[in-house]
């Protein structure tokens, strides 16, 4: 950008830099800034860019399930299930509105997968002292999965991290060309965030992260491979997982848990993660055919669902009253045939955007988001929904795909 930037721009640009590196630590603050950015960006309106923005297509998908969830939640019963869907459901609303209706300077582009990186390093370093402190006490479980991870939720976290690898690998080789400190530090990062997965003992996390790793070398070093470099690419990945293995036995104690169930055998009082979760979408199956073209509202969700549980003796499920910890299918049961294909749209749709315009990193993103959309209902909780919205709708920026790397 040639121009100096105003005062009320720079005021504008500095919120979704805070935001970005305060998103790894969740709280409240992450409230503020946006409230902030909003505010600051109503001294920066211009009729052209708001046109434009209005017009984009990842804006209008965002605010129709913002607009079919309003009306669900005016129809349902539990008003304050209701209201608490449609605050959750915000973000896609002020994102869209707030990055496609603006003029974003490469610089600041930068600056906020800078900032989101650093903050990840901080938040981890964060856990593993906060850890250490209570090891020091005899506390050694502080180690391991929730007791570890007391910012955000293990598998978000671990999707967090995985996005911050990301960056560093495919960016910052561009931008920190021949500067020694930053390679040094880049690898620094990395470990520590690879650490950060384990410890977090997600199952999603791990899966997540073993998909990703060889679709992220691959692409970074796409014109060294061949086929000899290709299989001893596969064994190194075969060595890595054995090293992890032998370094942290339990998550991948975790995982061998989903080879042994039985789905003929399904324990329905068990609130076993896995077993759990194959009882949940059995039900949320039912629930579809009951409710198929409005869904149950989304105010009315956890309700039903609670009874159904009740119903079906599911006394784990109840006792926590879960929720269908699927995006799709909680969807589609609160909202209908209608709100599902929107969101297919805002995932797989994006997915294959990223596809087609060789966006590879948002199309590592979308792979994240929809696998864990798979195993949790992401866009209930904050820390989902707002890594979703914002990513999406950052990544999807023209800037992000054609200038942000050079």
């Amino acid at each position: 950008m040639t121009t100096e930037l105003t005062i009320k721009q720079k005021l504008f640009y500095v919120f979704p830099v805070l935001f970005c590196f305060c998103l790894p630590f969740g709280g409240l603050l992450l409230s503020a800034l946006v409230i902030g950015w909003v505010v600051t960006s109503l001294f920066n309106l211009k009729e052209l860019f708001i046109v434009k923005g209005f017009r984009n297509s990842t804006l209008m998908l965002m605010f129709l399930f913002f607009i079919m969830t309003a009306l669900s939640a005016l129809f349902s019963k539990n008003k304050n299930e209701a209201l608490f869907s449609i605050e959750v459901k915000l973000s896609m609303i002020f994102f869209p509105y707030l990055l496609f209706c603006f003029n974003w300077p490469v610089i600041i582009l930068k600056r906020c997968l800078i900032a989101f990186v650093s903050g990840c390093f901080f938040a981890c370093v964060y856990l593993i002292l906060r850890a250490g402190s209570f090891a020091l006490q005899g506390h050694s479980e502080y180690f391991f999965y929730t007791l570890f991870s007391d910012l955000i939720h293990t598998s978000y976290f671990s999707m967090y991290l995985i996005l911050a690898i990301t960056v560093i690998v495919m960016y910052y080789p561009h931008w920190f060309k021949g500067q020694k400190q930053i390679k040094f530090m880049s690898a620094l990062f990395i470990i520590t965030f690879i650490i950060t997965i384990f410890l977090c003992y997600s199952k999603m996390g791990m899966i997540a992260f073993f998909v990703c790793l060889p679709l992220l070398i691959i692409n970074r070093f796409k014109d060294f491979f061949n086929w000899k470099k290709t299989l001893i690419l596969i064994a190194g990945i075969v060595v890595l997982v054995f090293f992890f293995w032998k370094l942290f036995p339990a998550p991948f104690e975790r995982l061998n848990s989903i080879r042994n169930i039985s789905l003929s055998t399904l324990d329905k009082t068990s609130s076993e993660s896995t077993t759990v979760r194959i009882l949940i979408w059995e039900q949320c199956i039912q629930l579809i055919k009951n409710h198929f073209l409005f869904g149950t509202g989304v105010g009315d969700i956890n309700d039903v669902m609670a009874a159904t549980y009740k119903e079906q003796g599911m006394t784990g499920a109840l006792e926590h009253r879960l929720n269908a910890h699927n995006q799709y299918l909680q969807t589609f049961v609160g909202m209908g045939v209608f709100g599902f294909v929107v969101l297919l749209l805002l995932t797989f749709g994006q997915l294959i955007k990223g596809i087609i315009r060789k966006h590879f990193v948002l199309t590592l993103t979308m792979v994240l988001i929809v696998l864990n959309f798979l195993v949790e209902s992401m866009l209930q909780t904050a820390a989902g929904m707002l890594f979703f919205v914002f990513f999406l709708c950052f990544f999807s920026l023209e800037k992000t795909r054609n200038e942000i790397k050079n």
